[in-house]
Parts: structure tokens; sequence; C-alpha cells
């Protein structure tokens, strides 16, 4: 990460960093990187964080309404951060703008997230100035009102702003939110400094950094899932590439197994980035929920497959055409991204025609959606326009766009001579052969595009000079062999035709330049159909993986804040295993916030179900698995997926947080306990009645006494109150049951993996069978010894542990019972009481040892011996 100051070449560096790629005539899948920057500016002021960020892929810019931080936990904890860096995965900018004067807490968190690979910039603080920001606003809106695209400036004195103006821009943005509208006033800024500062590398009408939008991004309409509870429940998983070389080249890492890697069966770059940003921002709205789940119920049906394999063919067969849109905006278009236009209108009338055999949808959105936008001929339009214009027979042979036949005629006449020409030439050369009477074959005329026609004579063998010289004729240039003159007969031919494949070039330049301006009048057409293709993509995806791996529908209640799964399945897991022992999972927040006066189901459920389930068990039993594939559940029902489970009802979650995996940094001064504390710290902070929290084994990382203490207390203060959030708790802190200390209430129960064990075997690996079973009740041990015994530890390392083992189990002072002493060690003893002994009895006469130190010595011995 770099931090650039607020000097004068900060912008110029900044600019170097956005700008470094040439687009040239690349082909429509090479990747560029300007529009897949990011800019997100962020601030803190009066105990809000407000940000603001600006994608150039679609050129919209997002308002977040201001967040409250609690400034007591910022000022004594150096917390309340986490709503940053969960941000900070979430939008994954390129560049972060910051003022300069900001709180250290936010710098620290920026460092910390060095890893996510963005540029941090300091700008002057009066650039997130709330009056100034409205100012831009308002001026970036009468600039897309206007029917020219000419720059509005961002310091215009708008001093009177029309009420109409802020009613339609309150209807999309919160303008009383100042922070983050100062925020957004600041990437305003920042873009339009940049097209000023790069006048003539950038064109001002650059879709590469022209806000095309403005919207609201409300983080209370999504799911709370930070960076360590994507990691814990594998959500995504990178893979390092096998092959090194290909690691330095931006492509050294692949989804490995993952839950985004068993779902996305994604086929177009813009569903594959649709899908990750469902997995990134999982929806807290029932409405939106239930529209991708009746979508995947209708794809998934056995009698739709030929469709979907239908709807998949014309999938694949699609560009990226967002970028493809960006580089005909900005007259970097090639003959490739024309085709691939085409070939996008062509295979959205497929889709059309295909869904239209589906005989009953139902109010299916996405495929409403894209009947109704496809509906319209402009498609059909577009498609025939290009086909019409485009020779994409000989544009590759010429390596540029060439026009049809018959779309010009001025360009067909001129085509029509340049394809003559040979003919015409050979005629001319013969008659100057004929003229000057020297051999046929000996002068010939050429045409060299911009140089016009010449005339070509061969060298003589002697003098090195052409075998027919003129003073009329003027020298051009030479090679080895041929010298190349203008003659008073290519003369006439250049005044008659002219540079003629210049022509050529110059009026298909314009002819294309008038198919781009038709085609972007129909951007929005094909902005609309790439987000229902978009749409359309990840939803067969889910279908897929529901027909694959045997998941079904869970139902989502906004009326119960419970989780009601039965026979759940981990969806990673049961992959790796030849068979998986599915388990029921059946806990309920508080409902203090809940309407309870409608009841979404007629099903006999009791009124006190457990807030809290603490799971005890062997290790290596599955607790962790168990608690992983519930919050996956829960995650997978949010995105609009179905779930592997036999039936799931899932109450509405707002977050899921968890304690499951430590994840040390060195980038970080902290220790793994303290990584742990952190991450429970964040739990108790951020929770509601409605949050899912997973704790796997807390406490676990310091002394035994003092992790049982605080994981006593971290249970009794979830279960406690009227917001118990729903949790899952394991530990091996079986003291804690058996001195009464946590015991099952009205809100704690308890259950444990289930295992056999079989003391007639002689064999420790054998007397243990793990059946992955969850029970009722608690477990009296851990069976550490057998599992370290099934892992390949020494059998002297498990015998010694056994006996140890029991000598705890009867309460034996360890201390003194290992305090054994050998024969060989009782001898020395003896002899050297045996020598001190005699030490003292010696009178030492005429030894020169010094009184005082004599009498020190023997004063130790004493000690020792006497106890005196």
């Amino acid at each position: 990460m770099e931090f650039s100051g607020q000097n004068s070449d900060s912008a110029n560096i900044t600019i170097t960093s956005i700008h470094d790629s040439d687009h040239g005539n690349d082909s429509s899948d090479s990747t560029n990187p300007v529009i897949e920057n990011t800019i997100l500016a962020i601030n803190f002021k009066s105990s809000r964080i407000g940000w603001s960020y600006f994608s150039c892929m679609d050129g919209k810019l997002y308002v977040v309404e201001d967040i409250p931080v609690n400034a007591a936990l910022v000022e004594k904890y150096h917390s309340g951060w986490s709503i940053i860096e969960n941000l900070l995965f979430q939008v994954k900018p390129t560049l972060v703008l910051i003022p300069a004067r900001i709180e250290q807490g936010i710098e620290d968190v920026l460092r910390f997230n060095v890893h996510h690979g963005f540029r941090v910039d300091i700008r002057p603080s009066n650039e997130f100035a709330y009056g100034s920001a409205v100012n831009r606003i308002v001026a970036l809106h009468k600039q897309q009102s206007k029917p020219t695209n000419n720059i509005v400036s961002p310091d215009e004195d708008i001093s009177v702003i029309s009420s109409s103006i802020l009613l339609d821009l309150s209807s999309r943005i919160n303008m009383e939110k100042e922070v983050s509208i100062g925020c957004a006033g600041c990437v305003l800024s920042y873009t339009q400094k940049l097209i000023a500062l790069e006048d003539g590398l950038i064109n001002q009408n650059d879709a590469h950094l022209q806000i095309t939008n403005i919207e609201t991004f409300r983080m209370s309409d999504i799911m709370f899932v930070n960076s360590d509870t994507l990691c814990s429940l594998q959500i995504f998983e990178d893979e390092s590439h096998p092959n090194f070389q290909t690691q330095g080249m931006n492509q050294g890492h692949k989804e490995g197994l993952s839950l985004f890697g068993i779902l996305n069966s994604t086929v177009t770059p813009f569903g594959h980035q649709l899908l990750k940003t469902w997995f990134l921002r999982p929806t807290l709205s029932v409405a939106e929920i239930n529209c991708r789940l009746d979508a995947v119920t209708l794809f998934a049906r056995q009698d739709n497959a030929h469709i979907v394999d239908s709807l998949r063919a014309s999938l694949k067969k699609i560009k990226n055409i967002p970028k493809i849109l960006v580089n005909l905006s900005a007259g970097k278009s090639t003959y490739s991204d024309y085709k691939a236009i085409m070939n996008f209108s062509f295979q959205c009338v497929k889709i059309k025609q295909a869904l239209s055999e589906i005989p009953s949808t139902g109010n299916i959105r996405v495929i409403n959606g894209i009947l109704s936008t496809f509906e319209s001929g402009g498609l059909t339009s577009v498609c025939a326009r290009v086909g019409n214009t485009v020779d994409f027979e000989m544009s590759p042979i010429e390596n540029r766009v060439v026009i049809k036949p018959t779309i010009d005629q001025s360009l067909d006449e001129m085509k029509r001579q340049y394809d003559g020409m040979s003919e015409l030439l050979a005629n001319v050369a013969r008659s100057m052969s004929e003229r000057l009477e020297v051999l046929v074959g000996i002068i010939n005329v050429i045409y060299f595009p911009q140089l016009g026609y010449l005339a070509v004579v061969e060298f003589g063998l002697d003098d090195n000079e052409p075998i027919y010289s003129n003073v009329e004729w003027e020298f051009q240039f030479r090679t080895d062999t041929h010298g190349y003159y203008k003659t008073a007969e290519v003369k006439d031919l250049d005044n008659d035709f002219g540079d003629i494949y210049g022509m050529i070039c110059d009026r298909e330049v314009e002819l294309e330049h008038e198919l781009q301006i038709d085609l972007l009048r129909h951007d929005e057409l094909l902005i609309a159909s790439c987000t229902w293709t978009a749409e359309l993509d990840c939803i067969l995806s889910f279908s897929e993986a529901a027909r694959t791996y045997n998941y079904k529908r869970p139902v989502v209640s906004t009326e119960k804040n419970l989780i009601k799964i039965h026979k759940g399945r981990h969806p990673l897991y049961e992959l790796l295993v030849p068979s998986f022992v599915e388990n029921d999972t059946f806990i309920s927040g508080s409902n203090s916030d809940i309407d309870m006066t409608a009841d979404d189901t007629n099903e006999d459920e009791p009124e006190d179900i457990p807030s809290t389930v603490i799971l005890t068990g062997a290790n290596f039993s599955g607790k962790s698995v168990y608690l992983k594939q519930v919050a996956l559940i829960v995650y997978m029902t949010h995105i609009g997926s179905f779930v592997p489970a036999e039936f799931a009802k899932i109450g509405l979650t707002d977050k899921i947080l968890t304690r499951v995996m430590t994840r040390e940094t060195v980038s970080r001064e902290q220790s793994a306990f303290m990584v742990d504390l952190t991450q429970v710290c964040l739990a108790m902070q951020l929770h509601t009645e409605r949050s899912l929290i997973i704790v796997d084994e807390f406490g676990k990382g310091t002394e035994a006494t003092d992790g049982a203490g605080l994981f006593a207390g971290l249970i009794e203060y979830l279960s406690c109150g009227t917001k118990r959030p729903k949790v899952l708790a394991s530990t091996h802190y079986h003291e804690l049951f058996e001195n009464d200390i946590l015991q099952p209430s009205k809100f704690i129960d308890l259950m444990h993996m289930q295992v056999l064990v079989d003391d007639d075997v002689a064999d420790t690996e054998g007397r243990i069978t793990y059946l992955y079973r969850l029970l009722p009740g608690r477990s009296t041990s851990s069976f550490g010894i057998f599992c370290a015994a099934l892992n390949g530890i020494s059998e002297d390392i498990i015998q010694r542990a056994e006996e140890l083992s029991d000598l705890l189990a009867k309460g034996e002072d360890l201390v003194t019972l290992c305090a054994k002493v050998t024969e060989r060690e009782i001898k020395a003893i003896e002899h050297a009481e045996t020598v001190a002994r005699r030490f003292l009895r010696e009178e030492f006469a005429g030894i020169t040892l010094g009184s005082k130190k004599l009498q020190n010595i023997r004063l130790v011995l004493k000690r020792i011996l006497y106890g005196r």
C-alpha cells in the first residue's frame, strides 16, 4: 500500500496508476485495468463514518448513509473500525481517498489491510466539505440533464438550487447525511481533476471516468459478514497455481475448494462478477431472497433441463459487453468488439425465445425482466445494424474494421477502382515501355499508400545506375536493385485517383463512427440486457448446484427468529467423505423486536427454544464441521441459494459473527489469543437478537482456568437479557459443567457428538468409534488420547499420557507422584552427604582459605544437612 501526500505531484502519481495501459486494438477479451478501478473516499466526523465509492465498471457513484461509531470504544480500546475492514473487503477499492485530518485508527486499519491491494491518497480536508459536495452533485445532475456532454465545473457557484433538483436528488440519495455526501463530493472532485490534468491523454467524454448515475448503498440491506467469517466458513479459497511462472503474471490464484467454487458455474464475465457480489453482500430483503429462490425452483425442475442447456449454450457465447461499451464510447473499438456486440444481441434474442417455451413461468422476476427488455426491436436492430455494416471476413485480413459493400456508394466506387488498380497500372507501365522503346517488364508502375503512384526501374549491372533515366523523372528513393521515380504518367494517376487507399480508410472510419453513434444510442438497452443476463447466469448456476448436490429450498421467516434445520449437511465436507451423517438444528434468538402476532406456519413448535447450544464431545468427532454447516446453511439462504438439508426454516439473520479461526499476521502486533479476543469483542459490539454467533473452543489460547472463565462469562452474557442472539458454541472445558458453573436452562441447551468406546479392546486406536451424530446432553471426556493415537503419536507417549490422565481422574497430586528419584541418583546424593559431613569435621589446619569464606561454606552445608 502506498500513501500519497498533498503535494503537487500526488495527482500525477495517481493518474499514472489509473491510466497505465494502452488499450490499442486488443481483442474484446483483453483486460482493461482502467474500468476495473474503484475509487473509495472515507471520512470520520462527529462520531460517524461516511464513505462513497465510484465504480468505473458501471459508471455509478454509490453513497452510503452515515454509520454511527461508539466513540468511547474507539478512544478506550482503539476498536470500532471493523466496519471499515468489512467495507474494504466488500468494495475492493483500487484507490482510497482520506482527508488530511482523520483519526489515526483509520490509517492503521488501512495499513493493516494492505493485502487488499489498494493505494491511499491523502486529500485536502476542504474536498470533503458538505457545501461544496452538494454543489458538485447538483452540477453533475445538471450536466446529465443537458443534451450535450460538456463538463460542468465542480467549483461552479450554485447559489440557488431549485427545489425540483433537490427533490430529484433526495429520491435517490439522502442529502442529509453530511459525512457521506462530503465523501461523494471528494470522489467527484478527484475524478474531474483527473480529466482536467490529463487533457490530451484522456478525452473529456471518456467513459472511464464519467459518472453516469448516483445511487444509495445501504449497509442495513445486507447481512454483515466480515473477512474472518468468510475465511472461517471457507466461502472463498484462493489456490495458488502449480506453475510458479504463472503466479507472477497476475494469474497465480484460482478458486479452490470453497462454497463459491462449488456454487459458481457461471459462464459470462459479468455473471461471475454479479455472483461474487451476491456472495460478498448477502441480502436481508425477504422479497429479493424469494425472487431468487422462485427462479432457482423453476430452473431446477427436471422438465426444464433442455431449456437450461439451451440458455447456458447461449450464455457461453457472450463476451464482456460492459468493457466493450467502454471501448466503444472511447473510440477504441475493434472489429472483434463489433462482432461481440452483434453476437450478444443475437444470443439475447435466442434466450428470449428459449424462455418463451417455458409453459408456466409464474411471477419470476428474471424471466419477466428478460422478456420485457428483449421484447423491443432494439436488440434485433443492433444485430442487423452491425451485421449489415462490418465485413467480418475481410476485417481480420486487413486488421481493421472493413465496411461491407452496398453501404456507401462512394466507398463502393473507390473500392472498385482500387480492385482494378493492378490492371490499370499494368497498362500504364506497358504504355511507358512502348513510348520509351524498352522491353516490357523493365519499367513497372506500383501504388504506395500515402506516397501515391511510382515508376520502378531496375539498376544496371555495370555502373549501378538505372538502365534508363531522364531528366523529367523525379527520384524518390531506392533499394539495392530498384529505383523509384515520379513521372508525368504517374503524376496524372495521382491527380486522377489520388491516395485512394487512404480515402477508402478515411471513409470507412467515418462510417464506423456513424455505427458507433448508432450503437451508443442503444447503450441503456445493452446494459439492461447485460444486467438481466448476468442475473440469469447466477440463477442457472444456483439451479445447477441444487440438482448436482441435492439441495432443497429453504423457508425464510420474518415472524420467527429461529433456525430450524432437518438433516443438515456441510456443503464442502460432504464432497470429501464417502458418507456424511446428517444432523438437525433447532435454536431461536429472542423475539423482542419481532412481530409475533402473525404466525407464518402451523407447525407444532415449542415456545421454549434455546438461544444458545453448547456442543461438547471428543476431538475429531465433527463439532467444528457441525458449527460451520449451520452457519453455511444460513448464509446460503441469504444469497438466494438452495441449501444442503431436507428442510430448513431460517429466520432473517442480520449478521454472522464467528470465533472459529485464528488468523495471525505479522502486520498486526497481536498474539494468537489477542486475535481471538478481538473477534469475540467484535461479536459483543455488533450482535443483535437476529445475529448468529459461532464460537469454536474460545479460551484455549491462554491458561486453562482463565480460558474456562472467559468462555463461561461469554456464554452467560449472550444467553441472558432481552436481546439474545442465536449462539452455537463448542468447548472442552468439562469442569464448567462438573462444577455446575454452566447448566442447561431455558435458554441454554447442552449437546454432544456421539462416540462409542470399547474398554475391552487393548489397542488404544481401536477403542473409540466416531458416529458424528448430534445427541442431547454433554460428553464427559474429550478423548484426546484416543485421537492422538489415531493420528500416529508414539505409543510410549500415549501410555505415559494415560497414566497421568488416570492420576488426575483420581485427584492425585501429580507434583508429588512425579518426583521419582532413581537408584543412581540416591547413591550420588548419599555420597555427597558423606563428603559434606567429612568437610564439616575437618579443621583445615595450615590451609590459607580466608576465615570468612570458610565460615560461609560451613554455614551453607549446615543449612543443607540440618536445615539451619
